[in-house]
């Protein structure tokens, strides 16, 4: 195989690798991106979310409020939501499912859009959060039904 030859072959089945991708989040550019919802940059780590659709398409949210309300907004069918992320308060760097972590809401968190969330990997961190900041935990359900303050 000539060395042009190859490397149409290496791009095409990378390129076909690619394409049967399962959707998935992707890095969110610090103080550039706008919130989906409430159209502010976003800036902290710590409150950001995301929504990834069947398609593939991302979007972003500076606060876990806002992610939230954009749900119920139902600007995105529920059956073309994929996934539900959100970054963990403690661990910035690192994404959680949505669904899966617990929140924080406490008046002493300071969030982007005042919704007084904070996304948190269940267990004794997030007790122990609890226990320091007050408030109470709970699951991404309890988020949903009812109207907060945030976004």
């Amino acid at each position: 195989m000539t060395g042009a030859l190859a490397c149409r072959a290496a791009a095409l089945a990378a390129l076909l690798v690619g394409g049967c991708a399962s959707p998935a989040p992707r890095p969110i550019a610090w103080g550039e991106e706008r919130c989906r919802h409430c159209h502010m940059t976003i800036a902290d780590p710590r409150f950001a979310a995301e929504l990834v659709t069947s398609k593939g398409l991302v979007y972003t949210f500076d606060d876990v409020g806002c992610l939230a309300a954009f749900l119920r907004e139902g600007t995105v069918a529920e059956t073309q939501v994929h996934s539900l992320w959100v970054y963990d308060y403690l661990r910035p760097d690192s994404m959680l499912d949505a669904r899966r972590a617990v929140y924080l809401r406490a008046d002493t968190l300071r969030t982007p859009m005042s919704s007084h969330l904070a996304a948190l990997r269940p267990g004794p961190a997030a007790d122990s959060l609890r226990a320091r900041l007050g408030g109470e935990l709970v699951a991404w359900d309890r988020l949903l039904p009812a109207r907060g303050d945030g976004g």
